[in-house]
This record gives C-alpha cells, structure tokens and sequence, in this order.
C-alpha cells in the first residue's frame, strides 16, 4: 500500500492505495486506533483481485479536516477519490469504528458504491462502547495527551509471545488458550504489526462523541436509509464489540445478511475462520457485480 495525502476543500486527506488502476476497488474505512496504512483485513479483498483504497478518518493518520463528524467527513472522501481519479468503485467496507463513516459514505459519497460491508462493527444504532466502565476509560486513557504513553507501553507488550496473547486474548470472550494455538506464525506477525502501528490521535475521543446514546436517532436516521446490498460480519465471540450491534444493524439496514464469522475475536479477518469469511465476501460481491 502507498500513502498519498490529498489536500482538499476541507482540509488534508490521508489514503493508502494499491492497484488503483488494475482491479475493481474496494474502499476500506478502518476502525479506532487505526489510520490508512493500518491492515484490517487487506488481504481478504487481495485474494479476491480487488484493489484497495483505504482512508485515515478524522483525527487519525496525516488526516488533517478538524473533528468532523462521519456526515461531515464525506465530501472530503469524494473529493481525495475524485483526485485520486476514483470514478468507480465495487463495494466500500467499514471495519469497527470505521463503520460509522462507511455507512454515511454510502448515504452519500461519490462514486456510490454498490456495496456496503460492515465487518465487527459499532455503534448500530445500540451506544457504544458496550460497558460504562468502557465509556468511562476511554476517553481517559486514549485521549489526545495520554494516547501516546498508551500505545508506546502497548508497543513494548506485543514484542513478546506473551506479551501479544494478553492484548488479543482481551478481544475475545473465549479463553485465550483455547484458540492461541490456531494463530499460525504469521497471524502473530500481522497482529503485532497491527497494535505496533497504532495511534490513537484526536481520532479515538472523537469517535467516542459520535457513538453515545444521545445521537441513536442520527445513526437510526441514516442506517435505515442505505439502499445498497450490505453485509454484516461479526462474531458471537468478539470481547470488543457485542454481536447485538451486529444484529442491530442487520435489522436497521434495509435487506442486510449477517454472517457469524465464528472468528476468535475481534479480528475476525486471522486465524483458520479467514478462508470462510473470504468465501462470504467472495459471495456477496459476485452477486452485486451479477446484479
């Protein structure tokens, strides 16, 4: 993936883009902590001849537009992918956090996708984080001034075996050794990548504003507006987002599929359920293109 910073009316866009010109495109909005270069499960649109353009959201990455909301966010999108020369695209996927802003792309955005995929993602229109004590925390120990420290220590953490098992056993409900030894080597590596790139900025606070109780109405508004196909990939053993999110959005959105990845956790594109959830995809965006 390359990154490109695209300067448009609203302020700087941050992008990361492969095979812009080879393969229909799929453009990918990751979730909290994560900017553009962050992997999210690339390798799913990859194996499937896709091309990917992926977008560092507001406060996150070299994104510079202020704290614009998901709604706000979208004429700056359009326009870094009109410059980008992006006139068409096969499906826009919106990972975690990153869902908020995938589904008011498709409300909105240009070119209009054809497709939307939501994978473990929230709110829907349920509050999020799912716990008080999760509301409470986050603001604090990822807030603009202390994320740094967070993530430096987390950094440290994951260079180790042991170190990587407590942070990914932490996004699951099941036991950690109960599916540890099914990471093979390399979904180990891509994990440690992940957490070793992330950041939280001014992105993660403001993500948090955006998915409290009060703007349920909003999200409701919009998610039952999307008149898209939409896949709905979560796992019933996610320990970041609950499946009620999932199943949420699956009742919001106009015709959406839900499909139970059965991955470990929260990282539902690693570990053996991968291949599956491929062929869910593969699926789903043969049929838009048949359609």
């Amino acid at each position: 993936m390359q990154p490109v910073v695209v300067r448009t009316a609203q302020g700087a866009v941050e992008l990361a883009t492969e095979a812009l010109e080879e393969r229909p495109l799929v453009v990918v909005f990751p979730g909290g902590h994560c900017g553009a270069m962050a992997d999210v499960g690339w390798d799913l649109f990859r194996e499937l001849g896709y091309g990917l353009v992926s977008v560092s959201r507001p406060g996150y990455g070299r994104t510079q537009v202020g704290p614009l909301s998901a709604a706000e966010f979208v004429p700056a999108v359009s326009e870094a992918l009109a410059h980008l020369g992006v006139s068409d695209v096969a499906a826009v996927a919106g990972v975690s956090f990153g869902g908020m802003q995938a589904i008011e792309f498709t409300r909105a955005g240009s070119p209009h996708p054809p497709k939307l995929i939501l994978a473990s993602a929230a709110p829907s229109t349920l509050p999020y984080p799912d716990s008080p004590q999760e509301r409470i925390a986050g603001p604090i120990v990822f807030s603009p001034r202390v994320q740094t420290l967070t993530w430096r220590i987390t950094r440290a953490l994951v260079a180790s075996d042991q170190g990587l098992k407590l942070m990914v056993g932490g996004l699951s409900t099941l036991p950690i050794e109960a599916w540890w030894n099914t990471w093979s080597q390399d979904d180990r590596a891509r994990a440690r990548a992940m957490f070793s790139s992330m950041n939280s900025g001014a992105g993660f606070v403001l993500d948090l504003r955006q998915a409290s109780g009060r703007s349920s109405g909003s999200r409701q508004a919009s998610m039952s507006s999307i008149d898209v196909p939409t896949l709905v990939l979560a796992s019933r053993h996610d320990g970041v987002v609950a499946f009620a999110h999932a199943e949420n959005a699956a009742a919001v959105i106009p015709g959406a599929r839900l499909v139970d990845t059965e991955a470990a956790g929260h990282l539902f594109w690693l570990g053996p359920t991968h291949d599956a959830v491929r062929r869910e995809i593969d699926r789903f965006l043969s049929a838009a293109a048949l359609g």
